[in-house]
């Protein structure tokens, strides 16, 4: 193929998955922490800051 045996394939391409998949993670932590923001913000507009730990009332 690209003059790598079988075994050297497969490192390489496990290396390549590995990378992909950290720069995947900081992507996802990045977007989540942006949208958690905004939902915060929204949610507070909406209903009023949480004051301190709050118990479920069902609780």
């Amino acid at each position: 193929m690209w003059g790598l045996s079988g075994s050297e394939l497969l490192f390489r391409g496990g290396v390549a998955v590995m990378a992909a998949a950290g720069v995947l993670g900081i992507v996802s932590v990045v977007v989540f922490t942006l949208t958690g923001r905004t939902l915060r913000a929204k949610l507070d507009q909406e209903y009023g800051k949480m004051r301190g730990k709050q118990k479920c009332p069902k609780e």
